[in-house]
């Protein structure tokens, strides 16, 4: 995850930092609108800790993996699709068979029918 992100468009963060920063709600986080100052200012308020200590709590939760809730979010489709190679193994191809499924030598049921 990325802070750039997060000031683009911040709503698909929004409940993974409702989870890590209960104290806030859907006001604070529309009164940041995507400024992590102003984020990270409301959360010294609400946690009576310094600012300094809260806009870095803040920047390493954002620079941290990014949350599920977020990769999910359709602006990030594109992402995704171009990092899901990472997740083929070392020699296999994208395009190769899956006789491993077991379903290559059965007839598949003609369309319109049910058996």
């Amino acid at each position: 995850m990325s802070r750039q992100d997060f000031a683009r468009d911040w709503v698909p963060y929004r409940d993974p930092i409702l989870s890590r920063y209960p104290e806030l709600d859907d006001n604070a986080l529309a009164q940041a609108d995507g400024s992590t100052a102003s984020l990270a200012k409301l959360i010294a308020e609400r946690q009576n800790i310094a600012p300094a200590d809260a806009q870095q709590d803040l920047h390493e939760f954002l620079d941290g993996p990014l949350p599920a809730d977020a990769y999910g979010a359709a602006a990030n489709d594109n992402a995704a699709v171009k990092a899901s190679g990472n997740y083929i193994p070392e020699g296999e191809d994208a395009l190769s068979d899956d006789e491993r499924f077991g379903d290559d030598n059965v007839a598949e049921t003609p369309m319109g029918r049910r058996q």
